[in-house]
């Protein structure tokens, strides 16, 4: 089945997929594979509202004696020792570290952090445990199929698999070595010219609009797209990253909600609730556009 054809099957089953509000909707969903299938807006957001890891993240290196599930990583990874170099940056939810394995390749390894502080409570509660791990299937092989239909992109950083420690997980993605857009526009915006290179703009914002595209001929919205979420390579170009806020849509048909995750880049109608995804993209990718020209936002976001 080639991508097309994929994605029609996905979105025919968006009808089908519960949005699992229950601990025994979910143990019903998993039991009939339904998590497989899990492309509608309602169930996207139910796995995005469930991240999973340490809340201790002073190192991210496998605790002695973990279990260790790699089934999801590429079998020339597995059973490899990872060394914890450094902390990349982090996110509400997560931390990111720079890690290498035993064969002296550099990943960014992402760790998710559960919403839910209270770890002891998670770990001793056998009603608990089982509420994760039903939900960590559903999030891993979303994500997966995502993955998986994205394919291989240029300006789209690749993610290479998950690791399973005890009930938390990794994410293993390629590594970007020239850190986020953010930090490069602050290191590179003239302040007596007032700008960037428009030269070098041109090429981000050419970068970030094929990634965009490619997304959206699968009908994915990525939901996110910030400075933040758009990495720069050594080489100066641009790779879109952060599909946790990502949702199946239908072209030209309106979702009610959720809003955009980053107000500061939400077009105004994704506030009435019901708006098209993929425009909300296009909207968000201008104020991307706008900052890389003014090192500034068009606007403050009400506290």
């Amino acid at each position: 089945m080639d991508a097309k054809d994929n994605r029609k099957t996905i979105i025919s089953k968006n009808s089908e997929v519960s949005t699992a509000a229950s601990t025994s909707a979910v143990s019903t969903a998993a039991s009939t594979f339904a998590i497989s299938t899990a492309a509608s807006t309602s169930a996207i957001e139910e796995l995005n509202s469930y991240t999973f890891g340490y809340n201790d993240f002073s190192y991210c290196d496998d605790p002695k004696g973990a279990t260790i599930d790699e089934s999801s990583m590429p079998i020339e990874l597995r059973g490899k020792k990872w060394k914890t170099d450094r902390a990349l940056g982090e996110g509400g939810n997560f931390k990111v570290y720079l890690v290498t394995n035993g064969d002296g390749i550099k990943y960014a390894m992402r760790w998710h952090r559960k919403q839910d502080r209270s770890t002891k409570c998670y770990e001793k509660d056998e009603e608990h445990q089982t509420e994760i791990i039903l939900f960590l299937e559903m999030h891993l092989k979303s994500t997966l199929q995502m993955n998986e239909l994205i394919g291989h992109h240029p300006n789209i950083v690749k993610l290479i698999g998950f690791r399973k420690v005890n009930l938390f997980t990794q994410q293993i993605m390629e590594y970007i070595g020239g850190g986020d857009l953010h930090d490069f526009i602050e290191a590179n915006y003239n302040r007596r010219n007032r700008q960037m290179r428009i030269k070098k703009v041109r090429t981000l914002f050419r970068d970030l609009l094929k990634a965009v595209k490619h997304i959206h001929n699968l009908c994915i919205a990525h939901m996110d797209i910030k400075p933040e979420n758009c990495l720069v390579t050594l080489n100066g170009n641009l790779k879109l990253t952060d599909f946790d806020e990502a949702i199946y849509f239908e072209p030209g048909k309106k979702i009610r909600g959720p809003v955009y995750a980053t107000e500061a880049y939400a077009a105004p109608e994704t506030f009435d609730k019901e708006y098209k995804p993929d425009c909300a993209d296009i909207w968000a990718c201008g104020i991307v556009l706008f900052f890389m020209m003014k090192h500034n936002l068009p606007w403050e976001v009400a506290k």
